[in-house]
């Protein structure tokens, strides 16, 4: 009996007693890495020649003794500015007889209306007056107009590169007089391998610079302009044009040579990156990682998909979006639910 009621009290001491509290899981260190989208790039470098953005032999539209010529080899001429001129005496006598023309034109014209008017003579002579007073009308504005035309005006700031003809020699129509480049912006002209054009496109350039011999520690930015459609006969290779803007520091000029430099993405779209230690093998052969909740600092696990290695990374194809956390070191040591503080 004593016993037993023992053993009562013993059961009922231990009814009464509180069940142990929970310890708290310690928050583990891990190193974090923000996903963020990326392409595989390769930069090739090629030698490169600079052109003009524009280059035109000047000419004029009439012909005649040269008389002067403003512009010198070598010299920067600004946009109206005056680059040569033909004698102009003769085309001054021409619009001085065609100005005489029109004048007894008008007046023949004025004195048959008034005889019309008096039916002194018929329409049809009226009508001829009229003709011959527009003739000459249209006969006085190609006077000036070719007088006009014997002034060479520079179209843009330009720069004079060559002059084909001296002061005094008869100039016939359409006979190049001087060339002048447009240097506001320069061409960069390279040569590019059929090999790459045929794995590339312009939608593929990420970046281009070019540099030159002369100056040293600095690049000037390009953008892409146009591809030749044609292959050079002998080299088997294709003119792409980039544009540069001309340094106000430098005198760059057509036909320096230069070192271009061009980035291209080799991969049609982006995709993310993540190192290999990010990686956790699943129990059905698959691969997964440690997501962080960036507000409670929980860690989930999430099987992705990924494609083949790569020098900088595992490339994964689903499974992650671009600015998601993941734990790329430290990642066998957690649980599903477990927290973690980033390592500085």
């Amino acid at each position: 009996m004593r016993r037993l009621l023992t053993l009562l009290i013993i059961l009922a001491g231990c009814s009464e007693r509180a069940p142990p509290a929970p310890v708290a899981q310690n928050i583990r260190p891990a190193k974090i890495m923000t996903v963020e989208a990326t392409q595989t790039r390769e930069e090739f470098e090629f030698t490169a020649r600079i052109e003009a953005a524009q280059s035109i032999d000047l000419s004029f539209e009439v012909g005649g003794p040269l008389a002067t010529i403003a512009a010198l080899e070598g010299a920067t001429i600004a946009v109206d500015s005056l680059i040569a001129a033909l004698d102009p005496r003769k085309f001054e006598l021409d619009v001085s007889e065609a100005r005489v023309q029109l004048r007894l034109a008008s007046q023949d014209l004025e004195r048959k209306q008034k005889l019309y008017q008096q039916n002194g003579i018929s329409k049809s002579q009226v009508d001829d007056a009229q003709s011959n007073f527009e003739l000459q009308q249209i006969r006085t504005s190609q006077a000036r107009e070719s007088l006009s035309d014997t002034r060479m005006i520079s179209p843009f700031d330009g720069y004079v590169s060559r002059r084909y003809l001296d002061v005094g020699v008869n100039v016939h129509p359409g006979e190049p007089v001087v060339r002048l480049h447009d240097l506001t912006s320069l061409l960069v002209v390279i040569s590019v391998p059929q090999d790459l054009v045929a794995t590339a496109t312009a939608k593929q350039v990420i970046s281009s610079r070019v540099t030159f011999p002369f100056i040293e520690g600095q690049s000037f930015p390009m953008t892409y302009h146009e591809n030749r459609g044609e292959a050079d006969a002998l080299t088997q290779t294709y003119e792409v044009t980039f544009i540069m803007q001309t340094p106000a520091s430098w005198n760059i000029l057509p036909g320096m040579a230069a070192n271009a430099f061009v980035e291209i993405s080799r991969s049609a779209t982006e995709y993310l990156l993540v190192p290999a230690s990010a990686l956790i093998p699943t129990s059905d052969n698959g691969l997964a990682v440690w997501v962080l909740d960036p507000e409670s600092s929980q860690v989930t696990l999430r099987a992705i998909s990924t494609g083949a290695p790569l020098e900088a990374g595992v490339p994964v194809t689903a499974g992650l979006s671009s600015g998601e956390q993941i734990v790329i070191a430290g990642a066998s040591q957690l649980q599903a639910g477990m927290q973690v503080r980033p390592l500085r």
